[in-house]
């Protein structure tokens, strides 16, 4: 995640719904950052993904699996940080 945790999500993840604000957290996997990015290289973190797929396909009476399928990006993302003051 940039920050020096790691995230492991199993599975395909949640469909996308309008039910979900945008600003919501993740239904079933995601990372909450808490720090800003500020006076790190670029003033952002660089988050790093790797998505490997596992692919069983049945067809004709014959199956099989086509495994290790693998997609790698790395994305500069900035984190803002806001603070607010309670008073009476």
């Amino acid at each position: 995640m940039g920050d020096g945790s790691t995230v492991v999500c199993a599975g395909a993840g949640t469909p996308y719904s309008a039910q979900y604000a945008a600003d919501s957290a993740s239904p079933d996997c995601g990372h909450t950052y808490l720090r800003s990015s500020a006076g790190r290289p670029g003033e952002a973190y660089t988050v790093s993904v790797s998505v490997s797929w596992d692919v069983e396909w049945h067809g004709g009476g014959q199956q099989g699996v086509i495994g290790g399928q693998l997609s790698q990006s790395q994305v500069p993302l900035r984190v803002a940080e806001a603070q607010a003051l309670v008073v009476s």
